[in-house]
């Protein structure tokens, strides 16, 4: 239970910083570390896991944000940094966790704008990029 509240609080608070640290990812490659992969990762999944619990998304267009998102930042990271974000999002409880913190708070997010302005201009960022990514 700590650990979901936890994970909760995390995701939460880093999700707030999501809008302005992913552009930055691509511009400074290498400065770019597993710890920051991990916490945009968790940020990106947490609001593809929102807008499809709050009826912004299809199941199926939360899992290609987040399987565009897996590509993207991995294409940002090498060697082990690399290794340790893919062991991270392949983990079985991962992608588990945040979608139950998602549908957890879910009734208190699908009320605020910036959740769905920012599901809608990632999503369509994604869609922009996926053939490259």
């Amino acid at each position: 239970m700590h650990y979901r509240r936890s994970l909760r609080n995390t995701v939460a608070g880093i999700v707030v910083c999501l809008l302005s640290s992913i552009g930055h990812a691509g511009q400074s490659q290498v400065n770019y570390k597993y710890s920051a992969a991990a916490r945009e990762i968790a940020q990106l999944y947490w609001l593809a896991e929102t807008a499809n619990a709050c009826g912004w998304a299809t199941r199926q267009e939360a899992d290609e944000f987040e399987a565009f998102a897996v590509r993207f930042l991995t294409e940002h990271l090498s060697g082990v940094q690399r290794a340790a974000f893919l062991s991270m999002t392949n983990d079985a409880g991962f992608h588990p966790g945040v979608q139950r913190i998602a549908f957890d708070d879910h009734a208190k997010n699908c009320e605020l704008d910036r959740w769905k302005n920012g599901w809608t201009n990632y999503k369509s960022a994604a869609d922009e990029h996926a053939a490259r990514y």
